[in-house]
Formats: structure tokens, sequence, C-alpha cells
């Protein structure tokens, strides 16, 4: 690097960089030239010519950092990482920074066709949500590849839910069954609107008088919903774990009563029957929602039309109502 001054009395920088690059600059008084010379030097040192260096972890390696970060503490962690490991598979686990909304379009178009579209949504969540939670904790460096990319759209699949003539049918068969377990789990459900797997990993220390704490819920949070006492007396008084693992005899009873269930659905056709007829018998949605732990009131809006009431103003409203029609 050197300052000359020219025979028109300006000040002439000239400074040659480590890429092998001049510099010629110009500059009316010294001083400028100096400044100038000493900015191109501090830039020098931080060498901003270079190229950033290529991330080159694959998508496996990001998994596994973000399991160790942030999802070990996630209730569903685990199965989570196992999904995220099974999608890097069938994508042949690419370098992460190469993965384009294209790529990941490619990969769901082939899933559909062996899965419903609500899972291959359901993958492009815990994909994406990858990304952000990696870039929130200043892991990730790029962008995330499926910020732009929209869920696909699909027809809600039909609510089932028991009749009063079909809970008997049920009931009497798996009162029946060999794992009578299966029984009470079962009864909990249709009792409280739980999940089959809250009411599966009861212990002894969720069961009090009259009612029960679900701990392993899908938000996360604590719900106690009252029981009746005829239900808590029939339940086990033992410690630990209260029942084995049986939703295979459910499946089996419900199998040998006839009763035909919507696609995709098995026990929580349970969770849905006792919503359902939480509504129709006279129940508040908002205390629907607290006990079936919804933690927006949208998802319990869909049980509301069982209400009586539900948009009976339609009956009374409409412009025929004033002439008798």
């Amino acid at each position: 690097m050197s300052i000359r001054k020219q025979p028109n009395g300006k000040y002439l920088v000239e400074i040659y960089l480590p890429n092998k690059k001049r510099i010629r600059k110009t500059f009316a008084t010294q001083s400028e030239a100096k400044r100038f010379e000493q900015f191109t030097q501090t830039e020098s040192i931080q060498k901003p010519w270079m190229p950033a260096k290529d991330d080159n972890r694959t998508l496996n390696e990001l998994i596994e950092l973000w399991y160790g970060l942030h999802g070990q503490a996630l209730s569903d962690g685990p199965k989570r990482k196992n999904k995220l490991l099974a999608m890097s598979l069938m994508m042949k686990n690419p370098i992460a920074r190469e993965i384009t909304a294209s790529d990941f379009s490619k990969y769901r178009q082939l899933r559909i066709e062996t899965v419903s579209i609500k899972t291959a949504n359901n993958d492009q969540t815990y994909l994406n949500a990858l990304f952000n939670e990696l870039k929130r904790l200043g892991e990730w460096n790029y962008n995330n590849p499926l910020a732009e990319l929209r869920a696909l759209k699909y027809k809600q699949p039909e609510m089932g839910f028991l009749t009063s003539e079909e809970i008997t049918l049920v009931f009497d068969e798996l009162e029946k069954c060999r794992n009578f377990d299966a029984y009470l789990i079962s009864k909990i459900c249709i009792s409280t609107g739980c999940r089959w797997g809250e009411a599966e990993s009861l212990t002894s220390t969720q069961l009090t008088p009259h009612r029960i704490t679900f701990t392993h819920t899908k938000g996360n949070k604590h719900r106690t919903v009252p029981i009746s006492k005829e239900l808590y007396e029939e339940l086990p008084k033992k410690n630990g774990r209260l029942f084995s693992n049986c939703i295979k005899s459910f499946k089996m009873a419900v199998n040998r009563t006839g009763v035909q269930l919507p696609k995709g659905q098995s026990t929580h056709v349970l969770r849905h029957t006792f919503a359902s007829h939480f509504m129709m018998n006279g129940g508040n949605i908002l205390v629907l929602q607290q006990i079936l732990g919804h933690a927006s009131i949208t998802d319990t809006m869909k049980y509301a039309h069982f209400s009586p009431a539900h948009l009976e103003d339609a009956i009374k409203l409409n412009p025929l109502a004033k002439n008798g029609g």
C-alpha cells in the first residue's frame, strides 16, 4: 500500500489485495487518502472477498442437532425425531442447504401414494418447524426452504361417533374381552373424553376419589376431569401403572360387533362420542373445551352443531318466519 502525491496536487492511493486485485483511488487531500487506506486495511483483514464457507451438514445432522437442543424437551420429541429421520431417508439424506421447496414437493408427491394428505402435511409441519427452531437458536444461517410452501388442501374426514345403541353393543363386547383393561380404559375415555393413550398410561397417583388427572397429554398440560362414584369404584386400586397396553383388544371387540367406523378412526371414536353426546345433551362448548384440553376453541367448535340450540335462530329469524312459513 502506498500514498503518492501527484503533479496535479492530488493524492493517489495504490493498494494490492491478497487476491492480487489492485485498487487505485485519487483524493483531494492526504487525510482523505489515509482514511481510505486505513479502511481498506481493515477490510483486508476481514477478507470480505473470500466466500463464506459452505455449510455441508446433512439433514440427518440437523435432525440430531435439533433434537439435542430442543426436540428432546417436547412430549412427542422422540416420535417426531423418528418421523424426521424417516423423511430424510426417503429424501436420501441431502445436504440441508441444498433442499428446495421443489425437492420437498417431489417427496410429498411420492408420500401421498401411501399415506393420507393430512399425514404428508404433518411431515411438512415437522420439517418446517425444525428449520425455524434452528434459525431461532442461531444454528442455521440459510433460509427455511419450506417457508413459502403451502400445505395441501384436503377434505376433512368424516367425524364418527357411536349412537346409544352402538355404545351398548361395543361395551357388551368389551366386557367379554379376555383383557378386561380394554373395557375399563374404554369406559374412562367415553366418560371423560380423554384420548386412549392418556387413559392407558394412567398411574395410581393420577386417580383420586371421583377425579382423574391426565398428565401425558398432547398439549403437555395437566387437566383434571371428574368421574362418577360408580366408575371410580370400578377402577383398580394398585400402585404404579393401572392398565396394560390393550388397544388391539379394543379394535377386535369393535370388529366383532360389526359397528362401522370412519376410515382412520379407532379408539378416537370414544373421544368423539363423549364430545358429541355432551353437546347433544345441552353441554356448554366452553366447558367442553376445558374437558377435552383443547388449546383453541376452534378445535372444539367442530362439535358445536350437535347442540340442540345451534343456529336455531335460523328458524325464528328467516324471511318466511313472520309469514308463518
